[in-house]
């Protein structure tokens, strides 16, 4: 069965970086394949568009420039905050992922990038933005029913333990 918007399918996938470097794969999730819904936003559109017109048992690799998958790198997207305003509990530490409250009432997550003495950098764009990303996939059943509550994010939201932003 060919794959189409708005179908169920499993798959197994490798996400690496344009160095050939692993960023996630489907071998941390459960039995090592993952169910998404086409056509719901579960997943970038790239590699929605990728995976349509895909057969059960098919493999495909593709590359997805930043502007087809996460994004570019937006310096907006980096500030720099007193630590005088950031939570009393909050233990500043190079790498770590924390919320920003947004002068607009909502918050974001980021990521610290840099500790200077009486401030911090906080960048909050996503993980993998600005990254030529390379994907290994494999539809492993079509034709399956929607999940009654999806993960409405299925990449993007970690991109495993090799992002730059993350301390090892």
């Amino acid at each position: 069965m060919v794959v189409k918007k708005g179908d169920v399918v499993k798959l197994t996938y490798t996400i690496t970086d344009d160095k050939g470097k692993i960023i996630n794969s489907s071998k941390k999730s459960k039995n090592g394949v993952v169910k998404i819904r086409l056509g719901v936003g579960q997943i970038i559109p790239g590699f929605e568009n990728e995976i349509i017109g895909m057969e059960e048992g098919e493999s495909k690799t593709f590359t997805l420039p930043p502007d087809k998958s996460f994004g570019e790198f937006d310096p907006l997207l980096v500030e720099k905050i007193p630590l005088k305003d950031l939570p009393n509990e909050l233990n500043p530490e190079l790498g770590k992922q924390i919320q920003i409250k947004l002068p607009n009432g909502m918050s974001s997550t980021g990521w610290i990038r840099l500790i200077e003495e009486d401030f911090v950098i906080v960048d909050m764009n996503p993980p993998l933005a600005g990254r030529v990303l390379t994907f290994k996939v494999q539809i492993v059943e079509t034709g399956l029913d929607a999940e009654p509550v999806p993960n409405p994010f299925q990449f993007g939201l970690s991109c495993g333990d090799s992002c730059e932003h993350e301390t090892n």
